[in-house]
C-alpha cells in the first residue's frame, strides 16, 4: 500500500470544524429541550447560539471554497453503482468483498455517499439553519419574528437534530471500514489517502483523462480536434499499465491535446516539456526552458510549497495534485494552472518527476473581476442608501 494526498487543506478543516460544531449545537440543543442536565439552561441556550451563529459562518466559507475550486461537483448525484454500493454496505463489507466504486481525486465520494451528502447540504442543514434562527428571532425585541406558535418549527428542528446524530453515527461507523480501522480517519486529518498500487494507477489514469477532457472543453470543437482528443483519451485507457507518462507512444497522443507536459529530473533540472508546456508560460521552444531549474517560474513562496511536494514525490513515490498554482512566464507575467505531479521510474528507481497543467488564468481572472464589479456595485449602493438615509 502507497498513500496518496486527497484531502486538501481547507476540507480538512471544514470538516473537522463542521463537526465539532454540530457535536456541541447537539449537546447544547438537547440539553435546552430537557433531555440531560449537563451545562445548564443558561450557559447551554448561549453556548447554542454561539455555536450556531460560527457554524452559518462556516456554511458561507465552505460555499465560497467549494464553488471556487469546483468540489462542488463531487455532490453531483448519480444512479450507477448506487445499487451495488448499497448491496456492498448491508452484505458485502461482511464477506469481504471488493468495495463496488474507486476513490478518485474527481470522485472522493460513492454514490451513496453523494446522495446522503447532497441531502444534508440542501436539505437538513438548511432546515436546522432556518427553524434555528426562527427560534432565535422569535419575539425578538428588535425587529423580531411575529409567528402564532413556535410548535411545528419545534418539531421540525428537533427531528432535524436526530437526523443528523444518525448521520454521525453512520458516518463514524463507516469510517472504520477502509484499509485499517483508523485509516479513513488518519487521512482526514493527515490529507493521505492510503491506496492500492492498482487504485494509485486508476487515479493517474483519471487524472490524465478529465485533464484532457477540461482541455476539449476550453478549445474550439473541429473535426481535427476532436479526433485528436478521442486518440488522447483512448491512449489513456489502454495505457493504464504504463510506469510512465513518457512513454512516447502516449506522448504523441496528448502533444497538442491542450495539457501541457511536463518532465524534471531529481536535480530539479527539466529535462522535456511539450509544445502546450512552453507556450503557456509564453516561451518560444523547448529549448529555452530544457536545462534549468523549475525555481525560475515560481515566486520564493510558492518555489517552498512546490519544493516540499515534489521532495514528497521523489522519496515517497506518491502522486500528489498540487491543486491551482501561480506560474512566472518569461516576460513576467502571471498565470495560474492546476498541476499534478507524479514520479517517473526507471529499473524501479525513481529518477524524476513528470505531470500535466492545465490552464486555469482566463477561469481565475473571469472570478476576479466578477468580484471586484460585485463590490463596486455593493459601494455605490451603500452609497444611494446612504444618500437617501
Amino acid at each position: 500500500m502507497k498513500k496518496v494526498y486527497i484531502y486538501k487543506i481547507f476540507e480538512r478543516f471544514w470538516h473537522w470544524a463542521q463537526a465539532l460544531l454540530i457535536l456541541i449545537l447537539m449537546i447544547s440543543g438537547f440539553e435546552i429541550h430537557s433531555s440531560f442536565n449537563l451545562l445548564g439552561y443558561g450557559t447551554a441556550v448561549k453556548i447554542h447560539d454561539f455555536a450556531a451563529w460560527a457554524f452559518l459562518v462556516l456554511i458561507i466559507f465552505a460555499i465560497f471554497w467549494h464553488f471556487t475550486t469546483g468540489e462542488w461537483k463531487q455532490y453531483i448525484p448519480t444512479t450507477k453503482y448506487l445499487k451495488a454500493q448499497f448491496d456492498y454496505y448491508v452484505v458485502g463489507i461482511f464477506r469481504g468483498a471488493p468495495h463496488p466504486t474507486k476513490k478518485l481525486v474527481y470522485n472522493k465520494f460513492n454514490p451513496l455517499q453523494r446522495l446522503i451528502y447532497l441531502g444534508l447540504k440542501v436539505l437538513v442543514i438548511p432546515i436546522q439553519v432556518i427553524s434555528g434562527f426562527l427560534y432565535l428571532y422569535f419575539h425578538y425585541p428588535i425587529k423580531g419574528l411575529e409567528l402564532q406558535s413556535l410548535d411545528l418549527v419545534a418539531v421540525i428542528h428537533t427531528f432535524g437534530a436526530f437526523l443528523l446524530l444518525a448521520f454521525m453515527i453512520a458516518h463514524v461507523y463507516l469510517t472504520t471500514t477502509g484499509y485499517k480501522p483508523m485509516s479513513a480517519i488518519k487521512a482526514m486529518i493527515t490529507g493521505w489517502e492510503e491506496m492500492s498500487e492498482e487504485e494509485i494507477k486508476e487515479r493517474l489514469v483519471s487524472d490524465i483523462e478529465t485533464s484532457i477532457l477540461k482541455s476539449r472543453a476550453q478549445l474550439k470543437s473541429t473535426e481535427d480536434y476532436n479526433e485528436l482528443f478521442d486518440a488522447a483519451i483512448s491512449s489513456v485507457g489502454k495505457k493504464a499499465g504504463i510506469t510512465s507518462l513518457a512513454d512516447p507512444r502516449f506522448k504523441d497522443a496528448i502533444e497538442n491535446s491542450g495539457a501541457g507536459y511536463f518532465f524534471i529530473g531529481k536535480d530539479g533540472i527539466y529535462n522535456d516539456v511539450n509544445e502546450t508546456w512552453y507556450k503557456l508560460y509564453k516561451y518560444d521552444s523547448k529549448d529555452e526552458i530544457i536545462g534549468k531549474h523549475y525555481r525560475l517560474s515560481r515566486t520564493e513562496e510558492d518555489f517552498a510549497e512546490l519544493e516540499a511536494h515534489v521532495g514528497i514525490v521523489l522519496k515517497t513515490g506518491q502522486i500528489i495534485n498540487h491543486g491551482e498554482v501561480k506560474r512566472i512566464c518569461k516576460d513576467g507575467s502571471i498565470g495560474y494552472h492546476t498541476l499534478t505531479i507524479s514520479p517517473v521510474y526507471k529499473e524501479d528507481k525513481i529518477v524524476g518527476i513528470e505531470g500535466f497543467i492545465i490552464d486555469t488564468t482566463g477561469q481565475l481572472l473571469a472570478e476576479r473581476e466578477l468580484l471586484k464589479k460585485q463590490i463596486r456595485i455593493d459601494e455605490e449602493f451603500k452609497k444611494r442608501k446612504s444618500k437617501e438615509d
